[in-house]
């Protein structure tokens, strides 16, 4: 059995990153998937100035800012007394190349990494249809099982196989948080719905304590986040009624809007005991998961398998001991813990806060901030996940200012 140098088990957009990083440094990998074809599904939609940093270092920067909408300011709202806070990202315009959100479909940024490997990186084997349903490991490798009873061997396996991921449940690894009370309804419209909300922006945080709400644009869609009682089943939280409820509270009397989806999810916050066993490291949804308020989950993702490609590079290639992995999973644990879901849990429940005290005082903290240009950039700084990216230490991006 020939041994292979790195498998990737997961071909969403951080399994296909650390895939294409990888390869970008001269390293033969294989990715594993257990769906037939790349996932179609919308998803996350959020990528910041740091994720966009390492999207020039692998050589597609230009193919996302081609098909995604630049969103230069986020406001945050509240039901009742309307805009709060609005922020510029041009505030950032001396700390990156990149002063805005970006927002792109997940799924057309994993299909513009399978472009960028097609033909050009002939080191990077794509397995579709080739689920993993198990590993051991022995000194010198892991041993992964496939779905057809195949056993295959590799030096380092990368576990980038979702929330639910496999790989760490064999592993024993442990995934302790929260699931928050509320679930997320979220509705995709095919219309120009800031011409229902006149002021809106790109990107918008409403603060209810009922029902608070993010309303996006992306490029096919707008998208409306909707918080749904606990006490309401899925079933008739995606009733037409119910929708048709939600959609008027927002709008009020509207002409017809296109559903192009809706759909209904649960929120947790939950980071794995450890993002390395021996020779399986965890990244992405595997490793640690957020509330999406604040968009953070995918470009943390990101940012592991970035990371981690520099690392196993150093360590395949240049002759590095195994410390340098350890050092990685240590860190980028502590920037799910400390960073990402410090700021999304707060986020999360600054929006939903029911005590109308605290609400006055929320709105009255916002907008001083927004009000003063250095403690609106310091803010920004942690919104754009900047200062996330320097205090735990993400190697250089080659498109870095300074």
């Amino acid at each position: 059995m020939s041994v292979l140098d790195v498998a990737v088990v997961g071909a969403g957009p951080v399994g296909l990153t650390a895939a294409l990083a990888l390869a970008r440094r001269g390293v033969a990998v294989t990715v594993f998937e257990e769906a037939g074809r790349l996932s179609t599904e919308w998803r996350a939609s959020t990528f910041h100035p740091p994720t966009l940093e390492i999207a020039c270092d692998l050589g597609i920067a230009d193919a996302m800012l081609a098909e995604g909408i630049i969103a230069r300011t986020y406001q945050i709202r509240d039901r009742r007394d309307g805009l709060i806070a609005e922020f510029d990202f041009g505030l950032l315009a001396d700390e990156t190349d990149y002063p805005f959100r970006l927002q792109l479909e997940q799924y057309k940024y994993s299909q513009i990494i399978s472009d960028a490997l097609d033909g050009r990186h002939p080191e990077v084997g794509l397995r579709l249809g080739e689920g993993i349903t198990g590993v051991t490991q022995h000194a010198d490798a892991a041993v992964l099982t496939t779905v057809a009873g195949e056993q295959v061997e590799a030096r380092w396996v990368l576990a980038a196989d979702g929330a639910r991921s496999t790989l760490r449940k064999a592993l024993g690894t442990t995934f302790e948080g929260l699931t928050y009370d509320h679930r997320y309804l979220v509705l995709s419209i095919d219309y120009p719905v800031e011409t229902l909300l006149p002021g809106i922006c790109d990107v918008n945080y409403i603060a209810d304590p009922s029902e608070h709400l993010l309303i996006l644009r992306v490029p096919d869609v707008w998208r409306i986040v909707v918080a749904v009682r606990p006490e309401l089943g899925a079933e008739e939280a995606l009733a037409d009624r119910y929708v048709a409820e939600r959609l008027r509270g927002l709008f009020g009397d509207h002409p017809e809007l296109p559903l192009r989806e809706r759909k209904i999810y649960s929120v947790h916050q939950r980071v794995a005991g450890n993002f390395r066993t021996d020779r399986v490291l965890l990244l992405g949804d595997a490793a640690h998961v957020n509330s999406p308020m604040g968009g953070m989950g995918l470009n943390g993702g990101i940012h592991d398998a970035f990371d981690l490609s520099v690392q196993l590079g150093k360590v395949l290639l240049d002759g590095a001991g195994d410390e340098v992995l350890d050092a990685w999973a240590q860190r980028r644990r502590k920037a799910a813990i400390e960073a990402v879901q410090e700021i999304t849990h707060r986020t999360t429940t600054e929006m939903a806060e029911q005590d109308e005290a605290e609400r006055r005082g929320f709105r009255r903290r916002m907008s001083q901030i927004a009000a003063d240009p250095a403690l609106a950039k310091e803010w920004m700084l942690d919104a754009a996940m900047i200062s996330n990216v320097r205090a735990h230490g993400l190697p250089r991006r080659d498109s870095e200012v300074g």
